[in-house]
């Protein structure tokens, strides 16, 4: 009998959600700042002239807010301008396992999470890298176009070299990922088959 997962198994889930969701954000934040620098001057000192830890503390757990929800918009926009680009690619290669339909992979995921809780959490780690990295790569173009319109030609190289460090880890964390995931559901299964025939 399987019973639901209590609130400390739940930790690491929200621990590698908050993960793929704030770092992508926090890097568009500090790229931003480092593009706009007349902005980030007035920022920090806005900051550090708050005078009670508390005040310090709300704006603290405000901006983690902010960032956790501008990650999740990030996380929208690169699957379209991200993935789905690399889903073209990978079908190009016949890279039948990277271009499997999100409902399939997520039936895969689902029945792990429910028949071994140890490996749904480091399934969930795994997927989690997968978004970081391709949210990053988002975030670099995102950058690399800020660059150009401002005519900051050192943001565009540095944020061009980035965008394509990003699209490689991007397709080879997608294409383990989807690997992982296959070889894993497939032992889960045959191990289940067998304890049913037994």
């Amino acid at each position: 009998m399987k019973y639901a997962p209590n609130l400390f198994q739940l930790i690491p889930d929200i621990f590698f959600d908050t993960l793929a969701y704030i770092l992508p954000s926090s890097f568009l934040f500090v790229g931003a700042l480092t593009l706009s620098s007349p902005l980030s001057g007035p920022l920090i000192t806005a900051y550090l002239n708050l005078g009670a830890w508390f005040d310090r503390f709300i704006v603290v757990a405000l901006g983690l807010g902010i960032l956790y929800i501008l990650g999740q918009l990030i996380t929208h926009f690169s699957y379209e301008v991200i993935l789905r680009p690399l889903r073209r690619l990978a079908s190009l290669r016949n890279d039948e396992q990277f271009t499997k339909s999100d409902i399939e992979w997520t039936a895969d995921y689902t029945f792990i999470r429910h028949t071994d809780a140890t490996l749904g959490l480091e399934i969930t780690k795994r997927y989690a890298r997968t978004i970081m990295s391709r949210n990053n790569a988002f975030v670099s173009l995102l950058l690399m176009v800020t660059s150009m319109v401002g005519k900051q030609w050192i943001g565009v190289i540095v944020s061009g070299i980035l965008f394509l460090l990003f699209l490689h880890e991007a397709y080879g964390e997608q294409v383990f990922f989807s690997r992982y995931l296959l070889e894993v559901t497939k032992e889960l299964r045959n191990l289940e088959a067998n304890v049913k025939t037994e």
